[in-house]
């Protein structure tokens, strides 16, 4: 289990009787409100494409510290393949929320009922109008609930689709130079703060504790998979920063920020 350093007066500590599913003991103790955050969970990075996940590998084992590092594991396989079951499994979609091609028609085909192939975009589409009228901005992330929907139960026990538009309709999005690193990012942030939620009680929701992704723009979107893997693992470094740095990162400096950049080899003394 990840240790974080947390400092009081950013963090205000509430008590919470809870039974972690990682350990096989039962808590009663002070905690932070977002002990359960993303970082506690395992990322599964998933493609077909050997050169994507080499380089996934390349790149997390040059940015990302250790602690973050043994929660992420590389799989060279296709998503129907998979023999893994996840609570959240991430889409980058486009920014409508239709499941209607590339990696969400797979997706369609593997969580939606062969009855009703639309009812994943159905699902998602209604979700997204709440949250943002119809349209998610490239670079966000919605979590889409399945539960209680035509999509579960299903193959994976995929309860949330983590919906991370990388493009605002299907076509080449290489011309942008942060859009993966963007939709990790709020990735990132959307579990954590989801989780932080999930360990209040009565909340009614269950906590993400694994997570599946293939690589980000990577098909029609042209994002090269060198530059899809390094900003991957950025984000995944950058945001383990911010959550044990947060006296730092709830105050940047220029500096602070400019060491930041996606082009410069990330400084790892914490």
């Amino acid at each position: 289990m990840i240790t974080y350093r947390r400092t009081p007066a950013v963090l205000a500590p509430t008590s919470r009787v809870f039974h972690a599913p990682w350990v096989d003991y039962l808590l009663v103790l002070s905690i932070p409100y977002n002990l359960f955050d993303v970082m506690a969970a395992n990322f599964t990075l998933f493609s077909f494409d050997e050169h994507l996940v080499e380089h996934w590998r390349e790149s997390f084992a040059e940015l990302v510290p250790d602690e973050v590092k043994q929660r992420v594991s590389f799989v060279h396989s296709k998503f129907e393949d998979l023999k893994s079951q996840f609570d959240c499994i991430v889409s980058p979609a486009n920014s409508f929320g239709r499941f209607d091609g590339g990696f969400d028609q797979i997706l369609t085909e593997a969580l939606a009922p062969m009855s009703d192939q639309l009812a994943l975009t159905r699902t998602a589409q209604h979700v997204l109008y709440q949250r943002w009228r119809g349209h998610a901005p490239p670079g966000t992330c919605t979590l889409i609930p399945l539960m209680d929907t035509p999509c579960y139960p299903n193959t994976f026990d995929c309860r949330y689709i983590a919906l991370c538009p990388t493009m605002r309709i299907p076509g080449p999005v290489n011309w942008h130079k942060e859009i993966v690193y963007n939709c990790v990012w709020s990735l990132l942030v959307e579990i954590d703060r989801h989780n932080a939620r999930a360990a209040e009680k009565d909340s009614g929701l269950t906590l993400i504790t694994s997570v599946g992704m293939t690589g980000l723009a990577t098909g029609i979107g042209m994002v090269p998979a060198d530059v899809c893997a390094r900003q991957t693992a950025t984000a995944f470094a950058h945001f383990h920063q911010a959550t044990t740095q947060p006296e730092k990162w709830s105050s940047l400096s220029w500096p602070d920020i400019m060491e930041l950049r996606l082009k410069t080899p990330l400084p790892m003394q914490y």
